[in-house]
C-alpha cells in the first residue's frame, strides 16, 4: 500500500478480546511499496538505497518497519510514511530507468507478539518458526493460508510479521484469533 487505507479486518481487530490483541496485531499506519527488475541492485546502490544482502533477508526500517529482499530483483519496504527510506524509494522510483519497476503491494499485515506468539503459531503453522533465524523471511502456510513470516528480535522477544494476501485476511485473523483466545483463556482461572 503506498498511501494508508482502509483495514479489511478493522471490525475484527476492534472486536477482540484484549488478550487477542495483546498476541495478535494489526498495524495500520503502515505504507508498503516494492521494486522489481533485473536491475534492481544496481539501481539500488546508484540511488545508495542499501538493500539486505541475501534473498530473504531483512533489515529493520525505523521504529516498527522492514525492508526485505524476496528475490534477486524484488525488494519490499514497509514503514511509516515519515520514514526517510519511504520518502528516498520514492524519489527512486520515479527516476526509474528501464529494468526496474514500481510494484504496489497489497498485502495486509499481521504481528504475532508476546508470550503466546510461538504457542500459537505452532498450532497454525507446520514450519518452527521459533528456530528460523531473526531478520530471515520465510514463505510458508499459516492456518492454510500463503504468508511471507518475517521473525524479528531475539529469543523470549520474539515477534512474527505476517503478509497475507488483502482477500485472505479476515480469514487469518479469525483464524489465529481463534488459536489466541483458545491459548489466552486457559491460562486464565474461571
Amino acid at each position: 500500500m503506498t498511501t494508508t487505507r482502509k483495514s479489511p479486518i478493522a471490525h475484527l481487530v476492534a472486536d477482540a478480546p484484549t488478550p487477542v490483541q495483546a498476541a495478535l496485531h494489526h498495524p495500520v499506519d503502515m505504507v508498503k511499496l516494492g521494486a522489481k527488475g533485473p536491475r534492481l541492485a544496481e539501481w539500488a546502490e546508484q540511488h545508495a538505497l542499501a538493500l539486505p544482502v541475501r534473498i530473504y533477508d531483512t533489515r529493520p526500517v525505523g521504529a516498527d518497519g522492514v525492508l526485505a529482499r524476496v528475490g534477486a530483483g524484488e525488494l519490499i519496504l514497509e514503514c511509516q510514511p515519515k520514514d526517510e527510506l519511504w520518502a528516498r524509494l520514492n524519489a527512486a522510483l520515479e527516476a526509474a530507468e528501464a529494468g526496474v519497476y514500481r510494484v504496489e503491494q497489497q498485502s495486509v499485515t499481521l504481528v504475532m507478539q508476546g508470550d503466546d506468539a510461538e504457542g500459537i503459531l505452532a498450532q497454525a503453522c507446520a514450519v518452527d518458526l521459533a528456530r528460523e533465524p531473526a531478520e530471515r523471511m520465510v514463505y510458508t502456510q499459516v492456518a492454510g493460508a500463503a504468508c511471507g513470516v518475517l521473525p524479528h528480535g531475539e529469543d523470549g522477544q520474539r515477534a512474527y510479521r505476517l503478509w497475507v494476501d488483502y482477500s485472505l485476511a479476515a480469514y487469518l485473523w479469525e483464524a489465529l484469533a481463534d488459536i489466541a483466545e483458545d491459548i489466552t483463556c486457559a491460562k486464565t482461572p474461571d
